[in-house]
């Protein structure tokens, strides 16, 4: 209540208004908005839902089939004898005495060092040992020559070959079923197919003959895979019709590509035969879960996607934004944390599958048997909505995930926001006209005084004078404002004089940045720059000119020819400095950067000595210029503010003075930084080796001027003495 009592007629009328207004459209925008949202978050859940369950169903579908169709192939009387005589006929490759063929064995040796560990190294870490995964027996070197090493069709292509060309038994056999075995893993979309002793764990043949055929699975280069894996629990569950399956992993046969495998045991009269085994491809999962990458299609909107995570919460099928975005997929796992190395791998594979970690909470619900819908942040660490569950497959432990970020759905309540917004400032609009008519008509003629008070205030001082209608105490107020008007006028007139002057003044003996900085009331005026160039001249004559002229015809000559040298520094933005006896200090770059200012603070000496050409032509005072010039790092402040002393120091100004002290008549000397600098557009030649106190022997190059006017690279030897030089010497 006492803020309100303070507050004017026209101000309270207005606020009423207002507040009633505002908070009215502020409600029932609120409602509206929080109404719309749990409406659309719903929605978008039971999308995610119906498309998560339809995944669900054709994921449990596929591999219900593939285990009814694993069973079915086992008993298959054509799997059953060809299982029999593959394997026999490579006992009897085992059983033969004859030595294996040098040339052969070379030959293996050459394939795996040529074809199988080059595109292998690819995707894995390391480099691939031929001992490591060289073939054991002799029937699996025998048949690695024969049907690897040997073939004709390339990588990727073995399978094309019938028979191997010689007469063995076991030639004959794979004539017999190659053709019938290759027909079935096409027809039903296998990676690949094989047969393997169940007794030795020997691949005693397969489809696409990649460096796992007639190796031992028990024994061999691969006895740890995923593959081993799934065979041992077939040996030690060997059932009829039993159907095991093991969860993708790297398989190196297959150069380190995901690889998933179903297995059963071959009966015959009552006996275990052997075990039929099948490689699962990935591309099967990823193109249900994609939809063939017609995402938009299946009602997933631009980000939404439908993955696989397993128990270990690593994908099983690839994630939308690497196919989409690979880039920026790979910054948002830098953004999230993820190590580099995973990132390459991810980028070197082209996939996610067994790389891209989902430790999300919906994950991990899904892996405790729950499921449900949530938002949470996945795995890239972008909110989602998330609709969750776990997958009802025999033998593996996954779950599914179905998301949309959050951006996307909530992106027509965004729409609503603004038309809320909209309305909202439509309807205040049009209650501070209402507003504004109704406290103008109470306050109006308060409102003009206080208006002409306020010109006043804002300093229109030239422009405002009020006028009084009236012949009460309004007009002694009204005359009082006129009277301070006119009196703040010429207090403002007064003080814009004196900042001129001060400013002039400041301008004299400090550059310009540093004399706004005093003007604006800095008490501590300093620059440090990196990237500065500095100039030390001295001119030599002065006491023989002492000797001949007089004291105010040599003050003079030289008030000239300085101005001339400050002309000529302001002209090529160079900042003059103080001079001290026969010395000129001028720096570029300090308090306003330059990209080229070792250029002009070359230039400038240049100017200097045309400068002091022309004078001596001009007054035959016959002096002559020393200077030194070096770039880098340099420092300056105002020392002390009551004198306006601007000092200037460090290394860079230390090399200079001594490059002056060192420099013949009418030369320029700079250091190795300038010449690399301005080489290209002056000519330069090397002098003496010069020795620097504190330093030691140093390199030099000269700078020549010779002629009149500015030289050029035609017509003017210069010499340009460059010299690393450390250490601080001050002014």
């Amino acid at each position: 209540m006492f803020g309100l009592a303070r507050l004017r007629i026209k101000s309270k009328v207005m606020l009423v208004l207002l507040v009633v207004s505002l908070g009215s459209a502020a409600t029932m925008g609120l409602l509206t908005w929080q109404r719309a949202r749990t409406i659309l978050t719903q929605r978008i859940f039971d999308q995610l839902t119906s498309v998560r369950a339809a995944k669900s169903a054709e994921i449990e579908s596929y591999f219900q089939f593939m285990y009814s169709q694993v069973e079915t192939l086992a008993e298959d009387r054509m799997v059953v004898s060809a299982m029999r005589e593959f394997d026999q006929a490579f006992d009897q490759l085992n059983a033969a005495t004859e030595p294996l063929a040098p040339a052969w064995q070379e030959a293996v040796r050459t394939y795996y060092r040529d074809e199988f560990f080059p595109r292998l190294s690819n995707n894995i870490d390391g480099t691939p040992i031929f001992d490591i995964y060289r073939p054991g027996g002799r029937a699996a070197q025998v048949l690695q020559y024969r049907y690897i090493a040997n073939n004709p069709h390339p990588v990727g292509s073995k399978d094309n070959l019938l028979q191997a060309g010689d007469d063995t038994n076991y030639n004959t056999i794979h004539g017999r079923y190659h053709r019938i075995f290759r027909n079935l893993v096409s027809k039903f979309g296998y990676y690949d197919l094989f047969l393997i002793d169940h007794t030795t764990g020997d691949i005693v043949y397969s489809v696409y003959k990649e460096t796992d055929f007639a190796t031992s699975l028990d024994t061999g280069p691969y006895a740890r895979s995923n593959f081993a894996e799934v065979i041992d629990k077939v040996q030690r569950n060997p059932e009829p019709g039993a159907v095991q399956i093991v969860d993708f992993a790297p398989y190196r046969p297959s150069y380190g590509a995901p690889a998933a495998f179903f297995a059963s045991p071959i009966y015959a009269d009552g006996q275990q035969v052997g075990i039929l085994a099948v490689q699962l491809p990935v591309d099967r999962i990823n193109n249900v879960l994609t939809g063939r990458q017609n995402w938009e299609n299946e009602g997933l909107g631009k980000t939404g996607e439908v993955y696989l995570v397993g128990a270990d919460l690593l994908m099983r099928s690839i994630s939308r934004f690497l196919i989409e975005d690979p880039t920026g997929y790979k910054q948002a796992l830098r953004d999230v944390g993820t190590p580099e190395t995973i990132i390459e791998t991810i980028g070197r594979l082209e996939t996610s599958i067994l790389l891209q970690s989902v430790d999300t909470e919906g994950a991990e619900a899904a892996q405790q048997g729950k499921a449900g819908t949530q938002i949470i942040d996945d795995y890239r660490g972008v909110p989602v909505l998330s609709s969750y569950a776990p997958l009802n497959i025999k033998g593996v432990d996954w779950v599914i995930l179905s998301e949309m970020d959050l951006a996307e759905a909530y992106a027509p309540l965004t729409n609503l926001q603004g038309y809320i917004l909209i309305t909202a400032v439509i309807l205040e609009f049009l209650v501070t006209l209402i507003a504004v008519a109704a406290a103008n008509s109470l306050v109006r003629p308060i409102s003009l005084l206080v208006e002409d008070s306020h010109k006043i205030i804002s300093g229109e001082l030239d422009q405002t004078e009020l006028q009084s209608t009236t012949q009460d105490e309004l007009s002694l107020l009204v005359d009082a404002f006129n009277e301070i008007n006119r009196s703040l006028r010429e207090q403002q007139s007064l003080l814009a004089t004196k900042d001129r002057e001060n400013t002039a003044l400041l301008l004299n003996v400090l550059p310009a940045t540093a004399a706004e900085r005093l003007a604006n009331g800095e008490a501590l005026i300093s620059d440090h720059t990196r990237e500065t160039a500095v100039l030390v001249a001295s001119l030599e004559g002065l006491t023989e000119l002492s000797a001949k002229r007089s004291v105010s015809e040599v003050t003079t000559l030289l008030t000239e020819l300085f101005s001339a040298f400050d002309e000529a520094a302001m002209g090529l933005d160079v900042v003059a400095l103080d001079r001290i006896g026969e010395l000129y200090f001028a720096v570029c770059g300090l308090s306003a950067p330059r990209m080229d200012h070792t250029k002009r603070v070359v230039d400038l000496g240049l100017e200097m000595l045309n400068i002091l050409q022309r004078f001596n032509n001009r007054y035959n005072p016959n002096l002559k210029l020393c200077i030194g010039i070096d770039a880098g790092e340099s420092i300056a402040a105002v020392i002390d503010t009551k004198r306006l002393n601007y000092h200037l120091w460090g290394e860079t100004l230390a090399i200079a003075h001594q490059l002056n002290r060192v420099a013949e008549s009418n030369t320029i000397r700079v250091t190795e930084e300038v010449h690399d600098c301005v080489r290209d557009l002056y000519t330069f030649r090397p002098a003496e080796d010069i020795e620097v106190s504190e330093v030691g022997r140093l390199t030099s190059w000269v700078l020549y001027r010779g002629g009149t006017g500015r030289p050029s690279l035609d017509d003017t030897v210069r010499e340009i003495e460059v010299i690393v030089s450390l250490g601080e010497e001050p002014i």
